[in-house]
């Protein structure tokens, strides 16, 4: 295994990545809304290569670890508006709907931050070994440039309880009603772990 910075034009193979945690929830409402959904998740979790590693072997990108600080911005807002064409309105709102979570989980999470601290913003690895080294160095990066504190949220389709073992403190939680049905609540939790 081999960490390195992650190169940007290596976006498409991350949301290959996500197509295979995420993309699957998406896929209801086709091939091509589970597509952009899972370029646009990368896009909108990736804001400078700064803090962004890629864990690689000999068949590609195992795992990526990306962070961002607060005043970041990218232009995955703009990249979904430009692939909305061609959509029908029911696609778009998906879409659309996915963003607004993404944004308002994001907001609540900011809202709690507080010293030097940072936000992870993507972190998956699909092969076993990988994950904690991957992030332990994104950790190392953070520490070098006086962050205190690595915030993140994630939901009941991600395996929170890593975070829990990890020692990460849980400091809020929620219902999704974006995603949430009449018979199961989509929940997220926040986490946050001192890393001075």
């Amino acid at each position: 295994m081999k960490i390195t910075t992650f190169s940007y034009d290596r976006i498409g193979d991350v949301a290959k990545m996500a197509a295979g945690v995420w993309g699957k929830e998406q896929g209801a409402h086709g091939e091509r809304v589970s597509r952009i959904f899972c370029e646009h998740l990368s896009r909108y979790s990736c804001y400078s290569s700064t803090f962004a590693l890629q864990a690689e072997d000999e068949e590609g990108i195992q795992a990526v670890a990306f962070a961002w600080l607060p005043g970041d911005t990218n232009d995955a807002g703009d990249w979904l508006r430009q692939h909305l064409d061609g959509l029908t309105e029911d696609e778009q709102q998906v879409l659309l709907r996915n963003e607004q979570y993404l944004m308002r989980t994001d907001s609540m999470l900011q809202s709690k931050m507080e010293g030097q601290s940072a936000k992870l913003s993507f972190f998956i690895s699909r092969k076993p070994g990988y994950g904690t080294p991957i992030l332990n160095a994104l950790i190392d990066l953070l520490r070098e440039q006086g962050i205190e504190w690595l915030y993140l949220w994630t939901d009941c389709t991600c395996n929170w309880q890593y975070y829990v073992k990890h020692d990460y403190e849980q400091i809020g939680q929620g219902i999704a009603p974006e995603f949430s049905t009449d018979t199961e609540e989509y929940d997220f939790r926040m986490f946050r772990k001192r890393i001075d």
